[in-house]
């Protein structure tokens, strides 16, 4: 296994979601859906092929989910440690998995 590859590795368990979500780098934005979502990281997909984000590239992705029984408003900034394009059965989308700067408690909030 190569250094990249290790460093890219899940420390975290995922859980998959269908969230809406906001992944914006600099002046650049897209929506999209956050696909899998952990204390630790996120996958998010979208469908603008646009913005400008590579590996290694500092974004914050934004989004609601509801904890506890009341919504709230979520952001985080991390690392891009990869991204990837590929056809979805209906379009080509373009992902990101992305590493977060500090962990996202999870506890409390319904993924259903």
């Amino acid at each position: 296994m190569s250094d990249v590859d290790a460093a890219n590795r899940r420390i975290h368990s995922r859980r998959s979601v269908r969230l809406p979500a906001r992944l914006a780098h600099g002046a650049d934005a897209v929506e999209g859906t956050i696909e899998n979502l952990g204390e630790g990281g996120v996958f998010f997909a979208t469908q603008n092929l646009e913005i400008d984000v590579d590996e290694g590239a500092i974004g914050t992705i934004s989004f609601r989910w509801v904890r506890n029984g009341a919504a709230e408003a979520v952001e985080r900034t991390g690392s891009i440690l990869r991204t990837e394009r590929y056809f979805d059965g209906e379009a080509v989308v373009r992902s990101f998995a992305m590493k977060f700067d500090d962990m996202l408690a999870i506890d409390g909030v319904d993924f259903e």
